[in-house]
Formats: C-alpha cells, sequence, structure tokens
C-alpha cells in the first residue's frame, strides 16, 4: 500500500509517499504553510515538488497550522482535577492557554469567554464525590452564554445538572468520562478522543483545511500523530523512550511509560501522570517565542554557553520569524537557543524527588513522572535537525541536576527524515509498518 502523509504544520507542509509493503520513503518534499491565505497553497507548491508520476492509494493527514488546539481547563482543586485537565488536555495535542481553579468569579468567566480558546474542559469532583463546584462553575459560563465548544469531563453526578443548565443556552456542549474517576488518577484517553473528534468537526475548517482534507482517510492534530508513532514505537520496542520536538513557537516533550514504580522509600506522586504524556511549552520556541525564552530563562544560561548578546538576539528573532542562519555566529545562537530550549522543557516535563529526614530514615517524595527507565531520547524540528550538532543539544538531558528522575545514560535519535507524524498516522492503519518504519529512518546518534 502506498500513503501521501500530510503534515500541515504551523510553518512547513510536509509531505511524504511511503510504500508499507517494503517500508520505504519513495520521495518528500515540503514547502512554507500558507496558513494566512489557503493551506492548500503550501499543500499544491509542495505536491508539485513531488514530481507528476507520483501514486500513492490513500492519503493520511495531521495539522497544527493556527498553532494547533487551544484549550481553557477549569477544575477544583489545584493539585488535582486541575492538574488532571492540564494533563489530560495536553496528551489531546492542546496548547493550554490558561487554566483555572476552584470557583470561577465574573472576571475571570468574562476573561475565558474572550480568550481565543478553541475548546473548554470543565471538570472537577473524582465520581461521587464533590459536585458542587462543577456545577456552580457550569452556572457562570452559562450566564456568559460562551461561544466556546464545551467538553465537560467531570463528576458523572453532576452531569444531569449540568445538562439542564447548557441545554437552555446556545452553548455547544458534550460529555465524556471524568478526567479524574478516582483520586491520583487520570483517564486521559476519552478526552483525548473528545477533543479529537471537535478538531475534526469545528476547528479543522479553518483557512481551507476543510477542503484540503476532504480526500483524507483521516486527519489528526500533529502532536496526536506524533504521540501514536511513540506510543507504537515503545510498545514493539518494549522500551520506556521520550522525544523531544523544537519549533518557532513551542518545545514539545513526548514520554511513553509508568509514571511511578512503586520503590519502597519513595512515595507516589499526588497524580498519577499519564503513561503518554505530553507536554508544551509555549515559552520555549525559536522565533515566535524566542523573546518569550530569554524573559524565562534570563542571561545566565546564554552566557555559560558563551553568549553575551542574548536579549538582542532573541528580539531580532522574533521580529524576523523567517530568518535562516548562514553566518556561524548566528548559527551558533540558534544551537544555544536549541539547547536551552531542550532543557528548559525536560526540566518541566520529567518528574523530580524531595527528600524527607525522618528520624530513623531518609525517605523521598516523588513529584511528577519517574523517566530513569527511559532508553531512547528522540529528536526532531527543523532547527535541532539543520543544527549541525544535534548529539550536544540533545545532550542537555544529560546536564540536568540530579534531582530529576531520568537515565543519564540512554541514547540519542535523530528524526532527520521528518518521519515521526507520517509514521503516526500510518500507525492508525499498520501499527506493525509505523514499527519498522521508524526503525529504519530514526539516526542513532
Amino acid at each position: 500500500m502506498r500513503y501521501l502523509l500530510v503534515d500541515v504544520g504551523s510553518t512547513y507542509t510536509k509531505l511524504h509517499i511511503v510504500d508499507t509493503d517494503t517500508n520505504e520513503i519513495l520521495a518528500n518534499a515540503s514547502s512554507y504553510t500558507t496558513v494566512d491565505k489557503d493551506v492548500r497553497i503550501g499543500f499544491n507548491n509542495a505536491f508539485e515538488k513531488l514530481g507528476k508520476d507520483v501514486k500513492f492509494d490513500k492519503i493520511l493527514g495531521c495539522s497544527s497550522a493556527s498553532g494547533g488546539l487551544k484549550v481553557v481547563a477549569i477544575g477544583f482543586s489545584k493539585n488535582l482535577t486541575t492538574n488532571a485537565a492540564r494533563l489530560a488536555s495536553l496528551s489531546s495535542g492542546a496548547r493550554i492557554l490558561n487554566v483555572y481553579s476552584y470557583e470561577i468569579n465574573d472576571e475571570k468567566t468574562e476573561e475565558i469567554k474572550n480568550s481565543g480558546a478553541d475548546v473548554i474542559v470543565l471538570c472537577g469532583g473524582t465520581n461521587h464525590g464533590n459536585k458542587d463546584n462543577i456545577i456552580y462553575n457550569a452556572k457562570q459560563l452559562a450566564k456568559k452564554d460562551i461561544k466556546i465548544p464545551i467538553v465537560v469531563a467531570g463528576n458523572v453526578d453532576a452531569n444531569k445538572e449540568i445538562e439542564e443548565i447548557f441545554s437552555n443556552t446556545n452553548i455547544n456542549f458534550t460529555f465524556t468520562e471524568n478526567v479524574m474517576p478516582t483520586t491520583n488518577t487520570i483517564n486521559y484517553r476519552p478526552l483525548r478522543k473528545t477533543i479529537g473528534d471537535i478538531f475534526i468537526k469545528t476547528i479543522a475548517h479553518a483557512k481551507g483545511i476543510d477542503l484540503l482534507s476532504k480526500d483524507f482517510e483521516i486527519l489528526l492534530p500533529t502532536p496526536i500523530a506524533v504521540q501514536k508513532a511513540m506510543s507504537v514505537y515503545a510498545k514493539f520496542l518494549d522500551k520506556v523512550i521520550l522525544s523531544v520536538d523544537i519549533g518557532g513557537a513551542t518545545t514539545d516533550i513526548h514520554s511513553i511509560g509508568r509514571s511511578y514504580y512503586g520503590e519502597e522509600n519513595i512515595l507516589s506522586p499526588a497524580i498519577d501522570e499519564p503513561y503518554e504524556k505530553r507536554t508544551v511549552e509555549g515559552d520555549m520556541g525559536m522565533r515566535y517565542s524566542a523573546t518569550a525564552l530569554y524573559e524565562s530563562v534570563g542571561d545566565e544560561p546564554f552566557k555559560e554557553l558563551g553568549i553575551e548578546n542574548a536579549k538582542e538576539q532573541c528580539e531580532y528573532r522574533f521580529n524576523h520569524t523567517n530568518f535562516i542562519p548562514e553566518e556561524e555566529k548566528d548559527i551558533k545562537f540558534d544551537n544555544a537557543l536549541c539547547y536551552i530550549a531542550t532543557k528548559t522543557s525536560l526540566e518541566r516535563h520529567i518528574g523530580r524527588l524531595k527528600e524527607i529526614k525522618t528520624p530513623t530514615r531518609t525517605i523521598y517524595q516523588q513529584y511528577g513522572k519517574d523517566l530513569r527507565r527511559a532508553e531512547m531520547f528522540i529528536g526532531t524540528g527543523g532547527s535541532l535537525i539543520n543544527s549541525g550538532e544535534p548529539k550536544k543539544i540533545l545532550g542537555a538531558i544529560k546536564n540536568l541536576d540530579g534531582k530529576y528522575l531520568i537515565n543519564k545514560d540512554l541514547d540519542f535519535y535523530l528524526d532527520s527524515e521528518y518521519i515521526l507524524s507520517s509514521a503516526g498516522l500510518i500507525s492508525t492503519v499498520d501499527e506493525e509498518a509505523s514499527y519498522k518504519l521508524l526503525n529504519k529512518y530514526l539516526k542513532k546518534l
């Protein structure tokens, strides 16, 4: 079977022709994504580069154009249901605009209404637990006649009353399973599917994506395609793996593996984080968020890498998002940006331990996900692939503080063919073919 695999990214539209019978990339091409006009223009430009004799049986596609899915999450407890909603929304391929805990007042409700979000995730309370909070927040959203689709993923005992509240408005609402049915457990897959369905039905109808995708067998958010590739690869290898995707606006980290292993002297984290975990850092981009990156980390990380004028160079890249470095000094700075974005994003994704001394022994409280069993670290994204020193950039993981729960002896791989999202698309129809494609084209460093 031959597939045309389409990834409409925020910067580039990438095409691959893959033969799953021979496990080969037969052709590939890319062009700037024309999201400001019509994405079909960028697609056609890339398609022409494939050549006139290109043949394929089916088309599979994914997209992160226009920044992908933008979500606001509302929960009850900040460290429990709200955090569960945030993590589950991230696993759906979303970018989190904001999170709200406890009762939202009129000011916060107005802020949500004008947030520009594509989806609101409303949750709160474990099943058969507290339901007053989620009902109160539903009433607040109903008062403002919110036009943003709302996914309700909270205490099932509140669903009937929430349905009555929203049925008297023009609100577009959907129910899915509770994102935290029991304390400490994140039930992220139902929410991921529900948000994905909304993406296909509504969000994808912008800037020509609906017309482009009318012949597609499937259309997914790009982060979901990457996550599917990672999950299939980890399953066939029977390994814990993680990846970094460094983009112009964000840096994404995916990890596949258990969160907590039940060691005797380590206390479990408040939440058992997703087996398929994704975090996205909106202040860790190479262009659109370059100034935000500088504001987040300051001068010191740049000085450690021998760079003195970091603020000015970040501002230049923010104001010239199409800038492609050619001189050695500019390449050096971009590589420093890549390194800092990778290290900072890993610090935010990977779990850590806090020492607790008792009269008889020392124990540890775990926060976040334990990745000490990780064996592979995969890097993707144009800035990393074209850096000339991907191993050094991925090596940021070896320079993390000792408190982080990561194996520093893992192997590095580079997605030099931009195949991760394409392999994820293929995994929806043939998991073994997806695994073989990744095994063939991921380059060990």
